[in-house]
């Protein structure tokens, strides 16, 4: 997609134009088709334009109207009904960006028109009359935006990238940020590692001018009516019917489309549907993309397996398409941690960037992802064991935990499953936060200096919102929708992507999809103790028998890479590399364990390298930023 950036001096200062275009320079990346800005006194706004939809070639932004002006960054997907809701001329619709459409839902619905909007998107509209500002991001959270204000001076962008490059305002670290990442490495967070930069949260708006700066929600997960039919098969239909509808607006564009494909429901079902639809209309499926090693010596294919390599090879084979197997090697992940974790955020998902570099060469502009899936169509059911145990309806427990379990010839597995499932989500924090199944990273070993975790002792009680499970799967289901890890990996994978050219696409996340599976009952969520049999059933007709996410090879691949980086960290460490001063971190603790590789390559240590990982992270953004603290300080 594309990039927007903005400047609004609610002082009445002018707008620097020549230090503005400068600043609009830096996204360069997102707009291979070219830039413009707008600069009226103290308002300025930039967009960096990048064709994915027939329509966007119309696009022809900042677009003012009537005192309104907008920059957007977006892709509806509900064009048709917005148009029957507006007045506009279908038959101009071609002609009609999505800028356009936007710019006359605000004019009806004013701040509310976010909520009216499906797709992709985030934009600003900067209105004269009002001196306000209008700034909103989608429901998931697809596309990023940041803000920062200081005094009267109000900056917004779609990369930090874009609000670092005006150089007349200094940004400090902040420092409770570092903190926080170091003592919880895979919390998911989008929060700035520069103080007062924000991002503008998922499904939320924000109305800006001289006196305010004001947050409101547009959606949220529980706000949605619940979805009840007569007839059991109904919901398999609708379900379906969405499903295509998803995918479908995911593929209104003429460049090459992509998608990830594992053995898993969500990238299976996602590529199957695309390959079909496509195919329907003339056309095929560019690539699929899987983070699986290719069958090799290193990596073979082992006997009667259910490895998902099989599954993928099954796949493109039925579909005629082709699949790139996973190249990311320990060299791609030791460059990874250099990367600028301020500007692009602490995703960790390295494996991707080899993608991205390959998509991108091929001149592919779309990849379809089933990243959110877990969090919608096939939501696993978390919450319900222990929803069936607060109702008293203890034989469905049971048999559910006789099915997840294997039978009664396994009763410590079934009992297990009671207590971590059906009991511990009714318990206390303090016993849930004790014997809880998830992995606490605060209890691992951290390079944290302790003067840093001193001055910040509240960091070992910032939990991620979906820390634990409770009696309840939709307010499950709710929380890991607003727990911050969906929007991170979009956000950082925006940043990656742009430079390739390219724009991820999250069918699975759409929100007709997560309006339905949060209406759904919650007896749906588990069939005769199966969980997402609702999702087999709608593609039925299209999933393999066999199909089940098994990705041992992958997971050792992945070790490979980790062990691989560890050797090469510890060569980096005996020659002194890491050896200068770090004020976040215990140097001589953290060097003394880098050099201590463990002998044998087993999943534990996979376990204890997260905090060598966000220690090595840490370290480079000391050394970027950290030795000043704050970045364009004056002399």
């Amino acid at each position: 997609m594309s990039a927007i950036l903005g400047r609004i001096h609610f002082s009445g200062a002018a707008v620097d134009p020549q230090g503005f275009n400068k600043a609009l320079a830096t996204l360069s990346s997102y707009g291979r088709e070219g830039a413009n800005m707008w600069v009226d006194g103290p308002v300025a706004l930039g967009h960096q334009h990048l064709d994915i939809m027939p329509e966007s070639v119309h696009e022809m932004q900042p677009l003012a109207q009537g005192g309104l002006i907008i920059v957007a960054d977006a892709i509806l997907d509900n064009r048709d009904a917005l148009c029957d809701q507006l007045y506009i001329d279908k038959s101009l619709l071609a002609e009609i960006p999505d800028s356009q459409i936007i710019l006359s839902a605000y004019r009806r619905w004013g701040e509310e028109c976010a909520s009216r909007l499906e797709g992709d998107f985030t934009f600003g509209i900067w209105d004269a009359h009002k001196q306000s500002l209008l700034l909103a991001r989608d429901h998931i959270g697809a596309r990023p935006l940041y803000f920062y204000r200081h005094k009267q001076c109000f900056l917004f962008s779609t990369d930090i990238r874009g609000l670092l490059a005006f150089q007349d305002i200094h940004f400090a670290i902040d420092e409770s940020r570092v903190a926080s990442y170091l003592v919880w490495p895979l919390a998911p967070d989008e929060d700035s590692f520069f103080q007062g930069v924000k991002p503008v949260a998922p499904g939320h708006y924000l109305v800006i001018d001289k006196h305010r700066l004001q947050q409101q929600a547009h959606w949220h997960p529980l706000d949605v009516p619940d979805i009840r039919y007569q007839r059991r098969e109904t919901y398999d239909e609708h379900l379906r019917e969405l499903l295509e509808a998803a995918v479908s607006c995911r593929l209104r564009t003429s460049f090459p489309v992509a998608s990830h494909l594992s053995g898993g429901l969500d990238s299976s079902g996602v590529t199957i549907l695309a390959s079909r639809l496509l195919h329907n209309a003339g056309r095929q499926l560019d690539m699929t993309y899987t983070w699986s090693p290719a069958v090799s010596e290193r990596y073979p294919m082992p006997d009667n397996s259910r490895d998902e390599r099989r599954v993928i090879a099954d796949i493109c084979r039925k579909e005629g398409i082709e699949c790139h197997y996973g190249t990311a090697t320990g060299r791609d992940y030791r460059d990874f941690l250099t990367r600028d974790i301020a500007v692009e955020g602490t995703t960790d998902l390295f494996e991707e960037l080899p993608v991205m570099a390959h998509a991108g060469q091929r001149g592919t502009r779309v990849m379809l992802s089933g990243w959110g899936g877990d969090e919608s169509v096939t939501f696993n059911a978390r919450g319900y064991p222990s929803y069936l145990l607060k109702r008293g309806r203890l034989m469905k427990l049971l048999a559910m935990a006789r099915k997840v379990s294997g039978g009664f010839r396994h009763p410590d597995r079934i009992a297990i499953f009671l207590w971590q499932h059906g009991l511990l989500p009714i318990m206390p924090d303090a016993v849930y936060a004790r014997y809880t199944p998830y992995l606490r990273t605060d209890r691992l070993e951290h390079f944290i200096h302790p003067d840093l975790k001193a001055r910040f002792p509240n960091v070992k009680n910032q939990r991620m919102l979906a820390w634990r499970d409770v009696s309840d799967p939709t307010s499950v289901q709710a929380l890991l929708l607003q727990n911050g890890h969906l929007a991170s990996r979009m956000a950082t994978w925006a940043h990656w992507s742009a430079p390739q050219g390219l724009v991820y696409r999250y069918p699975l996340t759409d929100i007709r999809l997560l309006r339905f599976t949060l209406g759904l009952p919650p007896d749906l969520m588990c069939l005769q103790g199966i969980t997402r049999t609702l999702y087999r059933k709608a593609l039925g007709d299209l999933l393999p028998v066999s199909l089940g996410k098994h990705d041992v090879t992958n997971e050792k691949k992945r070790l490979d890479c980790r062990m691989e980086c560890w050797h090469m960290l510890a060569q980096e460490a005996l020659k002194g590399y890491f050896s200068r001063h770090c004020h976040w971190l215990d140097i001589r603790t953290m060097q003394s364990r880098i050099v201590s590789i463990p002998v044998q390559t087993v999943p534990d240590n996979s376990v204890r390298f997260f905090p060598l990982q966000s220690s090595m992270r840490v370290w480079h953004l000391w050394h970027e930023y950290g030795f000043s603290h704050t970045y364009h300080q004056s002399a």
